[in-house]
């Protein structure tokens, strides 16, 4: 999960060694580990540690400073570790490679490495070429912020983003990624890896970096550990002349400790390029200074580290599951983490390895270990400790022993009390701290090799398309029909493929029933139907609802209220009662009301400040007048809609719910000998009636050649809009405008589509379309397209409408195409109850035959060329139409009218 600390890793993996006594001595004797120091504290808050060893003319110099990946932010992850590398590059006084400069003076055993915590430097040295060295230790920590250059950063990001990529193409190399992710929360810097995101890197910025050297590689955020060769004195001094000018940095905030605590435990699975199965095993543990670690690093001892530690033998040995075992607690600064990793044998099921790790760790956890297994842990673990601390410097030397204990423990010799900790802790002391960590929630990964995947041999050609079979037969459920004894109409559509109905109570009323001075009153209507009842209020209704599993909806058309149901086949009854006691009896609560209106008030303005809608509102205007039904919004005006009170919703539903002009569209698992006893249970008692006849005049046809602008300041786009009146609903060549409209603009390669966005990439998507009005229906075209395309995208426009309307009629390979489209995909355009409900709704709508649907398919297939030529004609009229664009006029207003098209007029998007 993050690099282990040298001295920590020193007590948490063990070799075995020839056990002690069970009665060894609960102490241990510190002198064969202590290493004798000065410490020194520069002026400038330098910590400068000096260990005299006279054995080999050889200083270690090792320097820590404490910045790591924990120091950095989401979004610009990475740059403690890019910085170790460009301490290599050379400096300000030195501008030579630091590679080469230990080369020439023949260093050994030298590196920098960064974790989550700090980032450190070591190198051997000969004591003739100490002084160079800590001069060219001093250089790049005070002077190698101006060396940084644009050329080194791309290089150094480079070779740190192929040393990412190295590390996570070798097997199990994503692991940890994912680990650190899930195990901390997204704000831990311990979530992201130390090497940093590729986006990170690619997007970090010259003075981000000079920012962060500026920041964190002062000496007072360091530790210089010297060992070997060198007197305190002599150390002291040198050290000042190179280091004691080098202005500190500023004061460093440092959060102490942040453990998370997993709510859950956490499944993860991954593949691989690995050659096994492997399962990874991580609990949260202590930080670094916590007196608890050294006894959770003897439980890591006890489960693995030797043929007879408990994990190891029970999986490697005793049941031949794994081929290696590997147990941790490893003590980073923020906090720790305790991992299992076990790499399975081939063939060996995770489950069965993952139930034997929970039977150890739980024995270990129940019991304790034994003071047998705590001796040999105990001595492998200080044998190790007295191997690492033989050399000099390195990973783990003495040199590097120190630094880590005074940049993490605030001593040179804090090491000391792990080692007393680790030596004394007994069995119970274990078993304790094993129990507060291990008992906890806990990640799991398994990872997988990739599955050993080929493609088949084949003869097969693949230059010859396969034909494309008749489009299968769509069968359309029988419209059955009753009605109540009020007079309600019923209309069921069965289909048992899920336990579910839907139920419609669609009234002949609609936006217009509204009058032009309480535009939006229906709509309105309908959305408090569910707000409150003569039982129960809006809460309430919701809850009961809830409970059966229902959901009530209501909308409004041109020509139709409508209110649905959707229920479960078992809680149909009930939820048909809600549904009757929405609709029959609403109170229409003032609160609600007044909530209703300042939303639906919102709202519209929502629909004014999008250009599209902005366009879709104004249009039935221009095209019907504001005084015809069709001319008004559905959901009104900001005027009309803040003038509208509980007494006219109440007006209204008495006047225009009547079940005489009404009708009950069931749709899903039921039948009518079962639905029809619920339907009269729940609205049979609705007085009988009809709703008044509504006045529908004939608009005239369109006066043409007038543009209409609206201005958007600095909008990218413009939205245009080309629209007439076409014919009412109910004509012959109905059937054949469907195939006509969706290959003009009803599709993704309609004609529309193809021109201004897949040729010319002026626009995102385009329609063209005809309204759905039970009367006159509109033909328009809404095409949003980039502001300085706005002319030529109107000449494209009505190019294409001429083209459509007989100019370029469809036929040949492009009459095919449709017409393969319209067949074929009417095998899935029935496939819910909802496409069910709808065709129904649509039935009632447009007074269809019941017949109509079942019949569809066939009608739709015997369409010919010059049907659909004949449609097109007779429904498009290129020369009434009226022109409606949205955009900046500063930018479009010019150029439209140098089209010289006729009659330009400038609207305020206030008056619609």
């Amino acid at each position: 999960m993050k690099r282990i600390l040298a001295f920590a890793a020193a007590l948490a993996f063990t070799a075995p060694l020839p056990l002690l006594a069970a009665s060894a001595p609960a102490t241990v004797d510190l002198k064969p580990y202590a290493i004798e120091y000065k410490k020194f504290v520069l002026q400038n808050g330098l910590t400068l540690i000096v260990h005299t060893d006279h054995s080999v003319p050889v200083v270690a110099v090792n320097t820590w400073y404490h910045v790591g990946s924990r120091n950095e932010k989401r979004g610009k992850t990475g740059f403690a570790h890019l910085f170790e590398h460009f301490f290599f590059n050379g400096s300000e006084n030195y501008p030579h490679g630091f590679r080469e400069a230990m080369d020439d003076l023949g260093a050994n055993n030298r590196n920098g490495t960064t974790n989550t915590d700090r980032t450190n430097f070591f190198e051997d040295v000969p004591v003739s070429a100490l002084e160079r060295t800590l001069y060219l230790e001093a250089d790049r920590m005070g002077f190698l912020g101006n060396y940084i250059s644009k050329e080194m950063l791309e290089r150094e990001r480079g070779v740190v983003q192929n040393e990412k990529r190295l590390g996570e193409n070798r097997p199990y190399g994503k692991v940890h990624l994912e680990m650190s992710a899930k195990m901390y929360p997204y704000s831990h810097p311990y979530s992201w890896s130390t090497i940093g995101s590729m986006e990170d890197l690619a997007a970090a910025s010259l003075e981000d970096v000079k920012e962060w050297y500026r920041t964190y590689y002062g000496p007072n955020n360091a530790v210089l550990s010297l060992a070997g060769d060198i007197t305190p004195e002599r150390a002291l001094e040198l050290v000042n002349k190179y280091f004691g000018s080098i202005p500190p940095g500023p004061a460093l905030p440092r959060t102490e400790t942040w453990i998370p605590v997993l709510d859950r435990n956490i499944r993860d699975e991954m593949e691989d390029a690995a050659p096994q199965v492997r399962v990874y095993r991580s609990y949260h543990g202590p930080a670094w200074k916590d007196p608890e670690l050294q006894s959770l690093q003897l439980a890591a001892g006890v489960l693995a580290g030797s043929r007879s530690a408990r994990l190891e033998k029970r999986l490697v040995y005793d049941k031949a599951l794994a081929t290696g075992v590997g147990v941790q607690a490893d003590g980073s600064e923020l906090g720790g983490t305790f991992d299992i990793v076990v790499t399975l044998k081939p063939g060996v099921d995770p489950a069965q390895v993952e139930r034997e790790i929970d039977l150890v760790v739980n024995e270990l956890l129940a019991k304790g270990p034994t003071a047998e297994e705590l001796a040999r842990v105990k001595t492998s673990g200080l044998a190790q400790i007295a191997r690492s601390i033989e050399r000099l410097g390195g990973m783990g030397g003495r040199s590097d022993v120190l630094a880590e204990s005074m940049t993490y423990g605030g001593s040179p010799d804090a090491y000391l009390a792990q080692i007393e900790r680790w030596s004394t802790a007994t069995p119970s002391d274990v078993k304790a701290v094993a129990g507060k960590w291990l008992k906890a929630n806990h990640y799991t990964m398994t990872v997988k090799p990739f599955a050993k995947l080929s493609a088949a041999k084949s003869d097969l050609n693949r230059k010859l398309l396969p034909a494309l079979g008749d489009a299968p037969d769509v069968k359309f459920p029988d419209m059955q029909r009753a009605k109540l004894s009020n007079g309600l109409n019923v209309v069921l559509l069965e289909r048992h493929s899920a336990p579910i109905v839907n139920v419609a109570l669609t009234l002949d009323a609609g936006s217009a029933s509204d009058t032009a001075d309480k535009a939006g009153l229906a709509s309105l209507t309908l959305d408090l139907l569910d707000k409150g009842s003569k039982k129960r209020n809006a809460f309430q209704m919701s809850d009961a609802l809830e409970t059966l599993g229902a959901r009530l909806l209501t909308s409004t058309s041109s020509d139709l209220s409508t209110v649905r149901l959707q229920a479960t086949a078992a809680n149909l009854a009930p939820s048909l009662q809600l549904m009757a006691e929405a609709a029959l009896t609403p109170v229409f609560p003032e609160d609600q009301v007044k909530l209703a209106r300042s939303r639906r008030v919102s709202s519209i303005a929502q629909d004014k400040a999008q250009p599209a809608s902005l366009a879709m509102r104004v249009m039935p205007a221009l095209l019907y007048g504001a005084d015809h039904p069709y001319g008004r919004p559905v959901t009104g005006y900001e005027k009309s809609v803040e003038g509208l009170t509980r007494d006219d919703m109440a007006k209204w539903h008495a006047s225009w719910f009547k079940p005489g002009s009404a009708t009950i569209v069931v749709t899903g698992d039921t039948t009518m000998d079962k639905v029809k006893p619920m339907l009269e249970a729940a609205f049979g008692k609705w007085q009988a009636g009809s709703a008044p006849a509504k006045q529908v005049p004939l608009a005239p046809v369109t006066q043409g050649k007038r543009i209409f602008l609206i201005d958007k300041p600095d909008a990218p786009q413009s939205n245009i809009v080309a629209a007439h009146i076409s014919q009412i609903q109910g004509q012959p060549e109905d059937l054949a405008m469907e195939p006509v409209m969706q290959n003009f603009g009803g599709m993704a390669t309609s004609r529309l589509n193809r021109n201004l966005r897949l040729d010319k990439h002026w626009s995102y998507g385009t329609t063209g379309q005809l309204s759905g009005q039970r009367g006159q229906r509109s033909f328009f075209v809404l095409a949003p397209v980039q502001t300085d395309k706005t002319k030529e995208s109107m000449l494209e426009v009505a190019k294409e409408v001429q083209g459509i309307a007989g100019a370029r009629p469809i036929q040949g390979e492009e009459y095919g195409n449709i017409m393969r489209n319209m067949t074929s995909r009417l095998a899935g355009r029935f496939e819910t109850i909802n496409a069910l409900e709808a065709a129904a709704l649509t039935s009632i709508n447009y007074r269809l035959p019941d017949d109509y649907w079942a019949k569809y398919a066939g009608n739709v297939r015997a369409l010919s060329e010059p049907q659909l030529a004949t449609a097109a004609a007779k429904f498009i009229k290129p020369d009434e139409a009226i022109w409606i664009v949205v955009g900046d006029l500063r930018k479009i207003e010019a150029p439209i009218r140098s089209l010289d098209w006729g009659e330009v007029t400038i609207l305020s998007s206030e008056s619609f």
